[in-house]
């Protein structure tokens, strides 16, 4: 993850994150599908939230769920605007807000 919010990763939308890639589309598939990406973002979770601190398990599952939540949205934004520099200032300043997880 320690390259999720990088212009490399934004820029390679065949091998980039699939929550970011399919996000918007998913909520149309068959409820089977829906539920893979279900069982796939909680994995997701668990483990961002044992890279993250907090004071117990729940303070660490809610960081990484506004953390998963601010870098997907954070990538999904810097691929839809059409100004370059605006995106890099997305990624840029979403790596301050949420830090740039070192999985």
């Amino acid at each position: 993850m320690r390259n999720y919010l990088t212009a490399e990763h934004r820029d390679d939308r065949a091998h980039g994150c699939l929550f970011a890639a399919l996000g918007s589309d998913i909520v149309r598939q068959p409820r089977t599908v829906r539920h893979a990406m279900t069982e796939g973002f909680r994995t997701t979770i668990d483990k961002l939230g044992r890279l993250l601190q907090g004071r117990s398990a729940q303070a660490r599952r809610e960081r990484a769920l506004a953390t998963m939540a601010g870098l997907v949205g954070a990538l999904i934004l810097s691929r839809a605007v059409d100004d370059s520099e605006l995106s890099d200032q997305i990624l840029e300043a979403s790596a301050k807000t949420f830090g740039r997880p070192t999985a």
